[in-house]
């Protein structure tokens, strides 16, 4: 039993020694690739843009449905075997002294790339509860997946 505590002091020690003549540095094994999380705002509309499979896109628009009742909701995604909707939140604008009445916030949309392929997101700035009014603006990005 003495015999293996020694046996294991010295195995320590020689692999201490290897990690300071190293500089320190032991080798981690090859991390497990993540997805991308590609951010786009309001310059992208109408542009295209590319991904890869299993990233992120998250879509950042200005939105102010508090005081205009204006939101962005999501038109149309021509291919959803190519990227899929995921969720969407609203980001409130930074408070200030005194408060900015009717100060607008983001809006943040993620979408997910699940497949190699081309499809168009296409958003419309709207009041919900007037299908009948045109969009106040729109938002159109054709994403490829590779």
């Amino acid at each position: 039993m003495k015999g293996a505590k020694i046996a294991i002091v010295i195995i320590l020690g020689v692999t201490l020694a290897m990690g300071i003549a190293c500089g320190g540095k032991s080798e981690s094994p090859t991390p497990t690739p993540t997805a991308n999380e590609v951010n786009v705002d309001a310059s992208y509309n109408g542009s295209e843009i590319a991904l890869a499979v299993g990233d992120q896109l998250i879509v950042t628009l200005e939105s102010n449905p508090g005081s205009t009742g204006f939101s962005w909701n999501l038109s149309t995604i021509s291919n959803t075997d190519v990227i899929q909707y995921v969720s969407d939140e609203y980001i409130a604008p930074e408070q200030t002294d005194p408060p900015i009445v009717g100060a607008p916030g983001e809006e943040a949309c993620t979408f997910k790339a699940l497949a190699d392929g081309t499809a168009t997101i296409s958003m419309k700035y709207i009041q919900p509860w007037d299908p009948e009014a045109e969009p106040a603006n729109t938002f159109n990005l054709t994403v490829v997946v590779e």
